[in-house]
């Protein structure tokens, strides 16, 4: 009959959460861990007994830098004897189970490994056991591995022993004696993992910590102990439930207690991203003749909207600083890190995987990409004149919308885009099935206020007349982009300063 995880991992069993959590702290910072020899993390599950793991404390799976996968199966045990005595259930069990997982169809010869993470063992028996398992490891056939303990032989007596225990139980869970290779390809496969967290001045907590602390944001550095603390619970609760953790969701777990670097693997991609975001604001023009105007109500106004909603869209009429809104809310996000920023008119490819390929980003799947992003900087989508984008690049919105929308990873991700007042209509035809399950605000950008006018017109004193002219004129010249435009042909039109003697001998 299965065994309810709560009961066989129990969500206050700290040594095994303590341990699944120093594994986790690998998988965060895509690092080396013990266990398995030359393999970064890619992934941690935590009591997967009623998954067909015999081993079913702390799975943890390995890839090289070619992909090439391995799997380390853990019992956790805080405290272990070594030997065969009839009472010592907890070895005979992790025998007997790594055995059953040694016979796995799927087990990975010469790659995967199993075992035990203790925090308390004899010490000569520790060495023992490592010493015979790391000889097995060193031997390419049973008969040199044999050879040790043959008269002559470089074992000592207690490697003997332990070796003789070994198969003493391993025959007992198999059923039948072991041959040679059994015994070598057993021992050759299996692990002791010593874990320190459990006496006062413990050095693995420490460690972790450090590790995490070298994945914070230098200003979020600090924070590293609560993080730790954070990934404690995280696989403790988990075990509870027989949870799997991967990186993406790791990072959304505990993105909402410090701000990430971003993975090592993910680097390029998010520099280029910023790059690219940069690129396209620098494209959008936001003075008149030089001045600038805040329009600071605005953008906090797209703060509180962004707090109710999933998607704010910009509208107003054309020339009302729609674009320019977008620009100042993507510099300002700039500033804490990465972000997504597309723009109609710079839009290469026909799907995200062309847009990624034509602007040098990895072919890293864009859920993976959009974690990153969230938690190394700000998890929203900018979209500049969304209902200008040419049908042929539509699916590229799309792509990332519809991941937005699928990923519960993503669940906090925001969306801010840019259109005319007569786009939305326009947007429903390719984007209507999205809309419909995502609340919407609507940001309405008019012309400019009186006060904004004021300040425009001090710094533009010829501008005056018109700012504060006719409604029919102030209708058009309150809007920045004719401001602007004005303003130029303005400057143009006006007479040159010359001499009267200048002027007369024209």
């Amino acid at each position: 009959m299965a065994q309810s995880p709560e009961l066989a991992g129990g969500e206050g069993f700290t040594f095994e959460g303590d341990a699944a959590a120093f594994y986790l702290t690998a998988l965060l910072a895509e690092a080396y861990a013990p266990g398995v020899d030359d393999r970064i993390v890619v992934g941690v599950s935590v009591q997967q007994r009623d998954f067909g793991e015999p081993l079913d404390d702390v799975i943890v799976d390995f890839e090289d830098a070619t992909k090439g996968a391995a799997r380390l199966s853990l019992q956790v045990k805080r405290s272990l004897t070594i030997s065969k005595a009839d009472t010592n259930t907890d070895f005979r069990d992790i025998i007997r189970d790594s055995w059953a997982t040694l016979r796995k169809s799927d087990f990975r010869i010469n790659a995967d490994r199993y075992g035990v993470a203790v925090g308390t063992v004899a010490p000569a028996k520790e060495r023992a056991l490592k010493t015979l398992c790391d000889w097995a490891r060193e031997s390419l056939t049973a008969d040199h591995f044999d050879a040790r303990f043959a008269p002559g032989g470089s074992a000592g007596a207690s490697i003997k022993v332990v070796k003789e225990d070994v198969i003493v139980l391993l025959e007992e869970a198999k059923g039948a004696p072991c041959t040679l290779e059994e015994v070598h390809q057993f021992v050759a496969h299996f692990v002791l993992v010593q874990f320190d967290f459990l006496r006062e001045g413990a050095t693995d907590p420490p460690d972790a910590i450090n590790r995490i602390r070298d994945c914070l944001m230098p200003d979020d550095a600090a924070t590293a102990p609560l993080v730790w603390s954070r990934v404690v619970q995280l696989a403790r609760s988990s075990a509870g439930k027989s949870g799997q953790f991967d990186r993406a969701r790791l990072v959304r777990s505990i993105a909402s207690v410090a701000r990430l670097l971003g993975a090592t693997s993910f680097r390029r991609d998010l520099e280029k991203l910023m790059e690219i975001a940069k690129s396209y604001a620098s494209l959008i023009p936001d003075d008149v003749g030089g001045t600038r105007l805040d329009r600071t109500s605005l953008l906090e106004s797209l703060n509180a909207k962004l707090t109710a909603a999933r998607v704010v869209q910009i509208r107003g009429l054309p020339g009302s600083g729609k674009s320019v809104l977008v620009k100042r809310a993507v510099l300002r996000a700039l500033e804490r890190g990465p972000i997504l920023f597309l723009k109609a008119e710079q839009l290469e490819g026909t799907n995200w995987i062309s847009y990624a390929a034509s602007h040098g980003l990895s072919d890293a799947p864009l859920e993976r990409l959009l974690v990153e992003v969230g938690a190394a900087g700000t998890p929203t989508f900018f979209i500049d004149a969304i209902d200008r984008i040419e049908k042929e690049h539509q699916p590229i919105v799309v792509d990332v919308i519809r991941t937005i929308v699928e990923s519960p990873l993503l669940d906090h991700w925001r969306v801010i885009v840019s259109l005319r007042d007569t786009g939305i209509e326009v947007l429903r035809n390719w984007l209507g099935d999205f809309l419909d399950v995502l609340k919407i605000e609507t940001l309405g950008v008019d012309q400019l206020n009186n006060e904004e006018a004021e300040t425009l017109a001090i710094a533009k004193p010829h501008l005056r007349p018109l700012l504060f002219g006719a409604p029919q004129v102030r209708e058009i010249v309150r809007r920045p982009f004719f401001a602007k435009v004005l303003n130029q042909a303005t400057l143009l039109l006006r007479p040159s300063r010359r001499s009267p003697r200048n002027q007369r001998s024209i």
